[in-house]
């Protein structure tokens, strides 16, 4: 039997005006053809916390989102119950944070994470099919459509097909569908060497960066549906924090010698 499926969608400072205001969150779920549970949404790293929290009560009120959640209040029980301390976050807060609080308050169903400046490039349900393969196989952990951008790099950087879906390592936040009690527990501690291609690996573990290495010690793998693509509309990786010199030297020496990934 299908658990219940809620689509999450986190906003923070630059975007949270623009994901609250009316119609955004309708036209965000319209695009995956699927009747979602729950369409929630998180509020994240704000500096006017009253006006953030006014146009999420008008988004509940008109019917778009089901609930909204501060990330901030939410965190204490995320961390609690994905074994990781407050300190561990660190300069990367921000983009584990959210993500954290999402599988939490998903479970027992199943998620699926949006970026909000992530959309499809044609309306598609791949849910529905992708949940009964995720639920039929256990060895895949997550669901994704292919990234627009580089149709070519899926298949490239597949290990093998299983039916319409390419199967292989790796994870990414922009947009995946998972049973959230599986993140909803303590698999945040492992650490794997093609962890150094994320962006800010060198300030610390993100989320994607802590399920792909959860994923590659458990042998867990993704499934990407070709058939449905997306693409990043936003200023992707622009709110970044600089990388200290140092590290953006030894980021670029292990993209030129990989063997030496493992160090550092």
């Amino acid at each position: 039997m299908t658990k219940h499926t809620s689509l999450f969608v986190n906003c923070f400072e630059r975007d949270y005006r623009q994901v609250l205001s009316p119609g955004f969150m309708f036209r965000k779920a319209a695009q995956f053809r699927y009747p979602f549970a729950r369409s929630v949404v998180t509020i994240n790293n704000v500096q006017d916390r009253k006006d953030a929290l006014k146009l999420a009560g008008h988004a509940v009120e008109r019917g778009e989102i089901t609930e909204f959640l501060e990330v901030e209040k939410s965190l204490p029980e995320a961390l609690e119950i994905c074994g990781i301390k407050p300190r561990h976050l660190g300069k990367v807060r921000h983009y584990l944070d959210f993500a954290l609080v999402a599988v939490v308050r998903a479970a027992p169903g199943f998620l699926l994470s949006c970026c909000a400046e992530v959309d499809l490039l044609e309306a598609a349900d791949w849910i529905t099919p992708a949940l009964e393969k995720l639920q039929s196989a256990p060895r895949y952990l997550v669901a994704n459509p292919a990234w627009g951008t580089h149709p070519e790099a899926v298949e490239r950087e597949a290990i093998s097909k299983d039916g319409d879906y390419w199967v292989g390592h790796g994870f990414s936040d922009q947009c995946f569908l998972v049973d959230a009690a599986r993140l909803a527990q303590k698999v945040y501690g492992f650490e794997h060497a093609s962890g150094s291609r994320y962006p800010l690996s060198g300030l610390g573990a993100v989320f994607e960066q802590r399920v792909d290495a959860y994923m590659r010690h458990a042998g867990l793998l993704r499934l990407t549906d070709p058939r449905v693509r997306y693409a990043h509309r936003g200023p992707e990786g622009a709110g970044y924090p600089e990388l200290p010199l140092w590290r953006r030297i030894q980021r670029k020496i292990k993209t030129f010698y990989p063997e030496l990934r493992s160090a550092g």
